[in-house]
């Protein structure tokens, strides 16, 4: 072949990959990309489609908005907020005009997670939420519906607008409720998005408890960004709470997943700031000053300006309270400097007014600004005790609870179903010849033995060996119904441990266990044959009482609050006493399930609390 040829050939060659790349690579250069940086770190994915013009593309729009889509995500690992929003801007404008898909409902919530992590203010970054959700309710995406409506959640986080939060989270429940499969990142999201209403009400243990859930559940899918969230979520629920173990092994465990994920630059960064919050609420101001000053050298790894700032505010704390007043006045006035930090956000404005107030020695107007702060935390309280935002956080409890348990049902109607099909084609062999027959009488028989075991199990709590939570709420329920239908009395009984962290906290998690167990004990002792009794939390147990009135059922409680209180109980050599505190309700005529008697159990629980311990409290005194 000669030189001319040749030269012919390639240009051939070259003519064919352009008509190629011009037709089947730019239909799958979305999919090509989106596992490219599946299988790559960031950075070689994003030199990567640098290489890649999207603009002179043949792409149709919706395929470039999906590379822009897919560069915002990149960059928003990375903490480039700016590149971030810039793509998801250019994302959004080229679907805008089209028909709505869910590129464009996804470039939305996207665009609205990265001004979060820029501005942690909510009236910036949920403009870009409620429209997802208006394009969402349009969409037929089940799964991305839910995704908007719990993203949604988080912008009715105050006392008066909580109901609309709440009643974004039963939707999305619903939803999932009826789906055949549930997404991990899906159920996550509405534990974290429960946490933070329940934060925002000031009931900080159940908020706690769900960031714990949420933690865990991405813990299973190993999310490890979003386990870091929910690590510092549950620090600051520890420190609301004054539970300081717990708020150290959240600081801890962040230290370990900034250790060992790099990538992550601004782990390290928050690991500091947190544990000088720690150090700060446990009276250690030297040991705060270090490590919020190592935070504040950070900076420059975070783009989440808000906890830098915030961060100036705790360390000018610090060195007012270890009597540094120059310091202090430093760091307040860097605080005030931040011309974009949340206006919401006045008990913090109050606090630095006063540091710098009193360092220049305007003694009167910097105990002025310190009363408004207290006036203001007065309002603040009296706001989250407000009863209708009590009420409708306790209903979404128990709507949390029935959801757990609907997945726990879910999963048993399974097996059962499994086993039946196992057993139908053994009746279709048995058909067949006497050998089989009588194998499979065998089978069956053990079958039978098999499932009457792992029936106990799956409803017998693994602690305390009486029914578990889901079992309880089943059994419960059938029991309630039944009651209702033959319009005989009822009551529930709801009680819990009081002050069990101090049990834990002095004794050891294993002390705390035996207590648990001997209360279980205590309970069934108590109760009738036809009484069911359950485990349905850490410390927390509900007993359901068919054919028993209010009066029956307060003496009942009284014995077995008493049989607690007067007894000291001795476990692995260790003697200890506790008490518990118990919330009764009784079936009436506008209660129609379990849920609904619980919800009112709870509510007199909670007041026997506030009204001082190891009491009995009757749901109707609380109406």
């Amino acid at each position: 072949m000669n030189m001319t040829s040749s030269k012919a050939c390639v240009l051939l060659i070259c003519f064919l990959v352009n008509i190629y790349s011009s037709n089947g690579l730019a239909n799958e250069s979305v999919e090509y990309f989106e596992n490219y940086a599946g299988s790559h770190s960031v950075e070689e994915t994003l030199k990567h489609l640098d290489q890649f013009n999207i603009e002179t593309s043949i792409l149709a729009s919706e395929d470039k908005a999906k590379l822009y889509f897919l560069y915002g995500q990149l960059y928003e690992k990375n903490r480039q907020l700016d590149l971030a929003i810039s793509s998801y801007d250019n994302s959004i404008n080229l679907v805008n005009t089209l028909a709505i898909s869910d590129t464009l409902i996804d470039s939305h919530l996207e665009r609205s997670f990265a001004l979060y992590l820029q501005t942690n203010d909510p009236a910036i970054y949920c403009v870009d939420r409620y429209k997802a959700l208006e394009y969402a309710r349009q969409q037929n995406n089940t799964e991305l519906l839910t995704k908007t409506l719990t993203q949604n959640a988080f912008c009715y986080e105050g006392a008066n607008t909580i109901h609309i939060g709440i009643a974004l989270l039963d939707e999305a429940m619903d939803i999932v409720d009826k789906s055949e499969k549930l997404n991990a990142n899906r159920k996550a999201l509405i534990y974290n998005a429960t946490g933070s209403l329940y934060r925002n009400v000031g009931l900080h243990q159940r908020s706690y408890d769900n960031f714990e859930k949420a933690y865990q559940t991405w813990a299973t899918i190993n999310d490890k960004q979003d386990m870091f969230n929910m690590l510092h979520n549950m620090l600051s629920q520890s420190i609301k709470l004054g539970h300081w173990p717990e708020a150290k092994n959240s600081v801890e465990a962040q230290f370990e997943l900034a250790k060992s994920n790099l990538e992550f630059k601004d782990f390290t960064f928050f690991a500091h700031l947190n544990a000088g919050r720690v150090a700060l609420g446990m009276n250690d101001y030297p040991k705060a000053i270090a490590n919020l000053k190592n935070a504040i050298q950070l900076r420059h790894t975070t783009q989440e300006q808000y906890f830098v700032t915030s961060g100036y505010l705790f360390l000018a704390i610090a060195y007012m309270r270890n009597g540094q007043t120059a310091e202090a006045d430093e760091m307040a006035t860097l605080f005030k400097q931040d011309q974009d930090f949340r206006t919401d956000k006045q008990q913090m404005t109050l606090k630095a007014d006063a540091i710098i107030a009193f360092a220049k020695q305007d003694y009167l107007t910097s105990v002025n600004l310190l009363f408004q702060l207290i006036d203001d935390e007065r309002k603040n309280n009296l706001n989250m005790l407000n009863p209708e935002v009590i009420n409708s956080a306790l209903n979404h409890h128990a709507k949390v609870a029935e959801f757990e348990n609907i997945l726990l049902a879910n999963k048993l109607a399974i097996n059962e179903l499994k086993l039946t099909a196992i057993q139908d084609k053994e009746r279709i062999n048995e058909l067949t010849l006497t050998i089989v027959a009588l194998l499979t009488i065998t089978l069956g028989l053990f079958l039978v033995f098999a499932l009457n075991t792992y029936k106990k199990r799956s409803q017998t709590d693994f602690l305390t060996k009486i029914a578990n939570r889901g079992f309880t709420f089943i059994k419960g329920e059938q029991l309630i119904k039944r009651a209702i239908k033959l319009q005989q009395p009822a009551s529930v009984i709801i009680f819990d441990i009081d002050n069990f962290k101090e049990i834990n906290d002095k004794y050891g998690h294993h002390i705390g266990d035996l207590a648990i167990k001997a209360l279980a004990q205590r309970a069934q002792t108590c109760i009738k044959k036809q009484d069911l009794v359950g485990r349905i939390g850490g410390e927390e147990f509900l007993i359901v009482l068919p054919q028993t009135c209010e009066q029956d059922a307060w003496a009942i409680s009284e014995r077995l609050r008493n049989s607690i209180a007067e007894k000291n109980f001795i476990f692995d050599g260790i003697t200890i006493n506790f008490t518990i505190s118990l919330g009764l309700a009784e079936l009436h005529s506008s209660t129609s399930s379990l849920q609904e008697l619980m919800i009112e159990a709870d509510k007199a629980l909670y007041q026997a609390k506030f009204s001082g311990k190891n009491k009995v409290y009757l749901a109707r005194q609380c109406a």
